[in-house]
């Protein structure tokens, strides 16, 4: 139902907007402004909606900005900050659908983008960059804090799921495992 406030420790909460993004998966604030925050909304898993993407806000949760968007069934799965640069992000956006029957994990909408901006511009990482070719689906991202040129990533690939590491931010990726 949203992003919701609490200013006293969770006594009481304050409807902050994003109501229609249906689930959320990751919040991270921005470590140095508390008035910046962004949403992972990873959205409806059963029908399409445009709700879905990297959401952005300045001003405390007054107004939100949707930063990163590639389509009407793909949502933002995992996003992890850069603790050494805070307008460093790392998403996995997923195309996903699920049916009483069936559920669709993985599709063309699917795959891993970097932003050094704060999330003005971003950067898809692909096969050029180490990644495995085709539809990828949802994963697992994680900056080693003590060298945050590391980076892994656990990625679904249909009939090949991996652990990939990257040691130079995100740029390069090989896989490990």
């Amino acid at each position: 139902a949203g992003i919701y406030r609490s200013i006293d420790g969770g006594r009481s909460w304050k409807l902050m907007g994003l109501e229609k993004t249906r689930h959320i998966h990751r919040i991270i604030i921005d470590p140095n402004s508390s008035s910046t925050l962004y949403v992972a909304a990873i959205g409806n898993p059963w029908a399409d909606s445009e709700d879905r993407g990297v959401y952005k806000t300045s001003d405390g949760g007054k107004t939100w900005q949707k930063v990163l968007y590639r389509n009407e069934r793909t949502g933002a799965a995992e996003m992890v900050m850069d603790p050494q640069n805070p307008q460093k992000l790392i998403v996995n956006m997923w195309e996903h659908r699920r049916n009483p029957w069936f559920f669709k994990s993985g599709g063309p909408g699917s795959g891993l983008f970097i932003t050094y901006d704060g999330g003005e511009t971003w950067k898809q990482k692909t096969e050029d960059h180490g990644l495995p070719k085709g539809e990828l689906g949802r994963m697992g991202i994680a900056i080693a804090a003590s060298e945050t040129e590391r980076v892994y990533a656990f990625i679904e690939k249909k009939g090949k799921n991996a652990l990939y590491r990257s040691d130079n931010g995100g740029e390069n990726w090989r896989m490990i495992s």
